[in-house]
């Protein structure tokens, strides 16, 4: 079943890597993308007014996504200290907005007081700070998160065999594919938008998962995760505007 956006024009809804505007750049680092099915009610119970809940097959998905920042600088200029490069863990899910779809973040876990700070300000989302242990050697990632009041995830994963490219309307082209996030506050909601080239996805074998990020936002999640390691990719961003 293809999801309810496949056919979206993102040059017209998006911004482009010609656009111009762009406030941030960035590179995503080694990330896992790690999925699981939820019951769409109560995720939609979840996700603020003026956001819908975006579906594949009937059901909602939430992700737990580990990665690193490198290379986080402000647009035209030179990397700085105790934003450049960091560790952050996401806890998402997928909504649409005037059938735009996008990003919502339950929370975002990072490494830099400074990014957590900016993150909290610039773009109104919830970024938590949080301590990080995190090492890799012959395709492999462990991987660990410990917030202050003691909630923690550990992840390991072994990266695979390359995957060809997602197809629109796939499911893993609807769980990677998305070029724009959404915040909200005090009954509004903005969107933010990103550039990257599309993902280059591998196969990824999960080692371990004791996981306390997904429960702490409220949702509950059985069984193990659908996992893909997404390749690095260079980033840009545009600052957040007003949509409702």
């Amino acid at each position: 079943m293809s999801s309810p956006h496949a056919a979206i024009d993102w040059d017209q809804a998006l911004p482009t890597k010609q656009s111009p505007g762009a406030s941030i750049r960035m590179s995503w680092r080694n990330l896992l993308f790690a999925h699981w099915r939820v019951d769409p009610d109560r995720l939609a119970s979840l996700i603020p007014a003026g956001l819908e809940l975006d579906t594949f097959d009937g059901c909602g998905w939430v992700g737990l996504i580990p990665f690193t920042m490198d290379q986080t600088r402000p647009w035209g200029l030179p990397s700085l200290p105790g934003i450049s490069r960091f560790h952050e863990c996401n806890v998402r899910t997928y909504v649409l907005c005037d059938g735009v779809p996008g990003v919502w973040f339950f929370s975002l876990d990072a490494a830099s007081r400074i990014a957590v700070a900016g993150g909290r300000m610039l773009w109104k989302l919830n970024y938590v700070h949080a301590a990080f242990e995190v090492s890799t050697a012959d395709g492999r990632t462990d991987y660990a998160v410990k917030r202050a009041d003691g909630t923690r995830s550990r992840v390991s994963w072994r990266e695979g065999a390359e995957l060809p490219p997602s197809e629109s309307g796939s499911l893993r082209h609807f769980l990677t594919e998305r070029y724009c996030l959404y915040s909200a506050s005090r009954g509004r909601v903005w969107r933010g938008g990103i550039h990257h080239e599309p993902w280059r996805l591998r196969e990824a074998e999960l080692l371990d998962l004791d996981d306390g990020l997904v429960a702490s936002a409220g949702i509950e999640v059985e069984g193990p995760p659908c996992c893909m390691v997404g390749g690095d990719v260079e980033v840009r961003g545009w600052n957040l505007r007003r949509v409702r």
